[in-house]
């Protein structure tokens, strides 16, 4: 009997709800098991509950932002494990880009995105990623 292998996990934030059902699909469809949270302190929370192997986050939310949360999941973190965190957001500037990077986030798309390319991104990150 072969051992079954874990799925990586998937954490999606996003304020807008039909963004985080496309994405869970689309992640479905790459055969990751993903979890959901709509805001930054539910994606704060359920870092702590899910240990996602990653995490696509929206940068403008409401009660708490996408820059705010990477910050307070990197403070959480134990020393030497890092999860990437990947920001999926419609806003492209050098200075969304820079904020991104300084809260702690690995890699910066912009929306819409295409699945091959998200399928791209996400295993680039996976592959740099520290074993849990």
């Amino acid at each position: 009997m072969t051992p079954k292998v874990r799925q990586k996990k998937i954490l999606i934030v996003d304020d807008d709800a039909s963004i985080r059902e496309i994405l869970a699909t689309q992640m479905g469809r790459l055969h990751y098991d993903t979890a959901t949270a709509s805001d930054g302190e539910e994606a704060v929370a359920r870092f702590r509950t899910e240990k996602p192997d990653l995490i696509l986050m929206d940068v403008m939310m409401p009660r708490m932002d996408g820059l705010t949360a990477c910050q307070k999941i990197r403070a959480l973190e134990k020393h030497g494990l890092r999860t990437p965190i990947l920001f999926l957001t419609a806003r492209d500037t050098q200075h969304d880009k820079l904020s991104s990077a300084l809260s702690g986030g690995d890699d910066f798309v912009t929306k819409p995105i295409s699945l091959q390319e998200l399928r791209e991104h996400v295993e680039a990150a996976l592959s740099h990623t520290k074993k849990k």
